[in-house]
């Protein structure tokens, strides 16, 4: 009787224990921020292509930290890091966007590299 309730419970813990977590997928990202909520810390980036993951779009993204999203203008170029876990996702890694070959105009000195 006592191994059956031991047996028992040891499945018992094991039904409730869940499936463990989700690894985290980390994509680099670029885009411009069009808006700022920060009631609920959610930034709307129109984003460029992110590869291996989706096409270019205009998408809200929610930041974890306080002090990242503080630093977010409306209409700034960014470069960050997109992290997807199962159904979740988030930004990070936030900073201003190196200017592409492109935006640069002649006569701008070249970023460092």
């Amino acid at each position: 009787m006592k191994t059956a309730l031991l047996f028992l419970s040891a499945l018992l813990l094991l039904a409730c224990a869940g499936k463990p977590a989700e690894p985290i997928k980390q994509y680099p990202m670029r885009g411009v921020v069009t808006q700022l909520d920060p009631a609920t810390q959610v930034a709307t980036i129109n984003h460029e292509d992110i590869p291996g993951f989706m096409h270019a779009m205009t998408m809200e993204y929610g930041l974890r930290d306080k002090n990242e999203f503080a630093k977010l203008r409306s209409g700034e170029t960014i470069s960050a890091t997109l992290f997807v876990q199962g159904d979740d996702y988030w930004v990070g890694n936030v900073k201003p966007a190196e200017p592409k070959p492109a935006e640069t105009k002649p006569g701008q000195p070249q970023p460092a590299k």
